[in-house]
Formats: C-alpha cells, structure tokens, sequence
C-alpha cells in the first residue's frame, strides 16, 4: 500500500509532501522496529506481527527497508524514476510471491530461500509491464529498458543477495533506469 500512497502523493502533490511523508514514515518505522527489537512487551506486537514474516521476528522487518528506500530514491533521483522503482518493486515482488505460492510447481533454492520459477517469471512479466507503462506515462515508449528492467529484477530475485529486497530491488531499479537514460538516451 505505501508504494500507492508515496507515487500518488508525489505525483499529485509533488517533491516536498513526498519527501516529508517519506521521511517521517522513516522516523516512525525506525522508532517501532527499535522498540519492538528491544522490547520483548512491545505494545503492538499482535499488530506487527500480522505483517512480518516469521523470519523477520528478531530483526528488522521489510516495511523499514521499503520505506528507507523511498527516501534515498526522493532525494537522489527525478520523481520519474523513483516512482517507476518503488512501483515495480513493489508490484513485481508481490506479483513474484503470489504466482509462487499459488501456482509454483519448478522449485529451487538459493541461500536458504526456496522459490519457484513460475514466481520469478510472474515478478519478470510484471517488472517488465510496471516499468514499460511507467516510461510510457513519463517519457514514451521504450520496451528496451523495460526488459533491461525486468532482466535486472529477475536476476536479482534468482539471486537473492543478502541485502534485503525491499532496499536492494527499489535502488537497483532506479540506478538501472538511470543508467539506460543515460546509454540509451531515453
């Protein structure tokens, strides 16, 4: 839901309502996951839970991530990239997760993970359409750099790297769509 909230309000209202709400989204989470790592009577625990995944239960939880990611993307890119990587990060890693749980058949593991391919070419479709729409609302059309978008998410989700997804995928869509504008003059 926030990857709704932060490009519709950057969109609509522009850079400084964005930034403000990125930042104090940042302040709030960082206070929730330091008392909640802390804290084993954390008063929203039930609430938190619901939300994290199991594994997340003694370290920082995705949402933190996600949202740190936003406000490096607020401040360091143009509001055309930011809101393309928040949008197929988002949506290509929720795309990815449900195809793989519903209809994930060829499974592999990587460092523990175990995934399926089905997941990864659902997240791949889906980075790829995010992305040509986004350029096409934005810029024009430009399929090259959706599918150099959507190769780089899919590495990246097969790999899995330590870092975790929700900084890694964000960052590395909006460097990718920087470095495309840059090479192939988009």
């Amino acid at each position: 839901m926030l990857v709704f909230i932060f490009a519709i309000l950057y969109l609509g209202a522009g850079w400084l309502p964005a930034a403000t709400l990125s930042i104090s989204t940042l302040v709030l989470f960082s206070i929730i996951e330091i008392w909640r790592l802390r804290d084993p009577d954390f008063p929203l625990k039930i609430m938190v839970n619901r939300i994290i995944k199991p594994d997340e239960k003694n370290r920082v939880a995705a949402y933190f991530y996600f949202v740190l990611a936003a406000t490096i993307l607020i401040f360091l890119f143009p509001a055309y990239v930011m809101i393309i990587s928040i949008l197929v990060a988002g949506i290509a890693d929720a795309a990815a997760a449900i195809a793989g749980y519903e209809w994930g058949k060829h499974h592999y593991e990587v460092g523990g993970n175990v995934k399926s391919f089905e997941g990864l070419a659902a997240g791949g479709v889906a980075a790829f359409l995010v992305t040509l729409g986004g350029l096409f609302y934005f810029k024009g059309f430009f399929p090259v750099t959706a599918l150099i978008v959507a190769v780089v998410f899919v590495a990246l989700d097969y790999f899995t790297p330590p870092i975790n997804d929700n900084l890694l995928n964000p960052i590395s869509v909006a460097v990718t769509l920087t470095l495309c504008a840059l090479v192939l003059t988009i």
